[in-house]
């Protein structure tokens, strides 16, 4: 399955007609990009990810990996990605 990256410009404009913070979003769309790439790099399948996380299920999964952010929260994310062992790192940058 291929799915195709949003350009942060095109993120913006959904986050905006959707009502949505723009850096909630960008931090979704990214954290769901890792996931993703991790489950296809060592091939883990939905099914197989809803099983190994406690009260996730497929169809939730489905709809993360096609791209519908706001039936995730971050929270979630980060911790299905610290079942998985994945490494997260949180950068930030001052305003100017």
């Amino acid at each position: 399955m291929t799915t195709k990256k949003l350009k942060p410009q095109n993120l913006m404009e959904l986050a905006k007609d959707w009502g949505i913070d723009y850096q909630v979003f960008l931090i979704k769309s990214q954290l769901i990009d890792s996931l993703r790439t991790y489950c296809h790099k060592h091939s883990i399948s939905q099914r197989e990810l809803a099983r190994r996380v406690p009260g996730l299920s497929q169809d939730r999964v489905s709809k993360i990996f096609s791209g519908q952010v706001g039936h995730m929260t971050i929270d979630k994310l980060i911790e299905i990605m610290s079942i998985l062992g994945m490494k997260i790192t949180i950068k930030t940058n001052s305003a100017a």
